[in-house]
């Protein structure tokens, strides 16, 4: 006999019952009560063992039975019915608990590391431009009260690169988002007494420099080169990218852990995401490439990039504050949307071979 309890049909209800068998396939229900409930074995539904969960046999009328004794249940399906337990069967033997565990891990790795990249750009570039100014909005605010100070350039050489800038490259984007309206904002950022060189695009339009960069450019044509970058960022929707790839992040986390509120709280807003981390490099990339695109369109040599982020990494390896959080440019890679490496100078150096050529498009 197998001791459990019986519920009626639609009731939270229990009686005390045990189950029993005979060799003709008939099953016996006795309550406490005295009641006898009987039946044909094979017309029971058993559930899935599964590890030392309260097994669930469901009678004709709807009613239900359950036990914990699942070795007795096993027993006295077996003779006249196949029992499920096909999970029961897999937790049982740990070579396929560890098929299972490998296989999990790798699909969350590749959720994480492709799903959610790829899934982002999509939804990201589907989305109406007017996405992208909705979530900048209040960023500039944000920036300006925990990062930047004021500009300490001239009123004459901010109008005099900002005019440079409208007139030559802001219209190149056009056929790219027409509905983009870009404005250059100059600032100063200091950190630990250091001036930092950097510039950055809010998917808005609105592109900052600081007034370090300008300091280190020796032409507009290095100027040039970083801004396009920027608009690379903006044409290409990195930002709201990112935003979108955070979201899934969150809920992602959410539902694994139960509880979002920590992560929720990491980032707020778009600047807050801006500074404290930089593009992937296959955002980089791709805005590396438009620069350098526009740049043989507008016939500025794009060894000009080279030349500004040598002389970045060059400033930021000095002896200063700034050299401690890296020893190459790791500082770059997490501060700035475009850090300086080698293979990126080197791209630079190919499109400048295409630029001597007159080529306007380089293979």
């Amino acid at each position: 006999m197998i001791k459990g309890n019986w519920h009626p049909k639609g009731s939270a209800a229990q009686l005390d019952a045990l189950l029993s068998s005979d060799d003709l396939g008939r099953y016996v229900i006795e309550f406490e009560d005295g009641t006898i409930f009987n039946g044909e074995i094979s017309q029971l539904k058993v559930s899935e063992r599964l590890g030392n969960v309260r097994r669930k046999i469901y009678l004709e009328d709807g009613s239900l039975f359950s036990t914990l004794n699942n070795d007795a249940v096993d027993e006295l399906f077996q003779k006249f019915q196949k029992v499920p337990s096909f999970i029961y069967y897999l937790e049982t033997r740990w070579t396929w608990v560890a098929t299972a565990l490998f296989i999990t891990i790798l699909v969350g790795f590749s959720f994480f590391k492709w799903g959610i990249p790829w899934t982002s750009e999509k939804i990201a570039h589907a989305l109406p431009y007017e996405t992208n100014r909705f979530i900048s909005k209040g960023s500039m605010t944000f920036l300006d009260k925990i990062l930047f100070e004021e500009s300490n350039l001239s009123k004459v050489r901010q109008d005099e690169i900002s005019k440079h800038f409208y007139a030559k490259l802001a219209k190149l984007s056009v056929e790219d988002e027409s509905e983009i309206v870009y404005k250059l904002h100059f600032r100063s950022w200091e950190m630990d007494g250091n001036s930092v060189p950097n510039a950055l695009a809010l998917p808005s339009g609105d592109i900052i420099v600081t007034d370090k960069f300008i300091e280190l450019t020796k032409s507009f044509d290095e100027i040039d080169s970083v801004l396009l970058h920027e608009m690379g960022h903006v044409v290409h929707r990195h930002g709201l990218e990112m935003m979108i790839e955070g979201t899934f992040v969150t809920v992602a986390v959410m539902m694994i852990s139960g509880d979002g509120s920590g992560v929720g709280d990491m980032g707020v807003g778009l600047g807050s995401a801006l500074v404290s981390s930089s593009y992937s490099r296959g955002h980089e990339s791709e805005a590396d490439l438009y620069a350098f695109k526009k740049m043989l369109q507008a016939k500025i040599n794009p060894v000009s990039f080279s030349h500004i982020m040598n002389r970045m990494t060059a400033f930021m390896g000095k002896d200063n504050n700034l050299s401690k959080a890296s020893s190459d440019d790791e500082f770059l890679d997490y501060f700035a949307s475009h850090p300086s490496t080698k293979k990126r100078v080197e791209l630079a150096n190919k499109y400048s071979e295409c630029f001597k050529k007159g080529l306007t498009v380089c293979e």
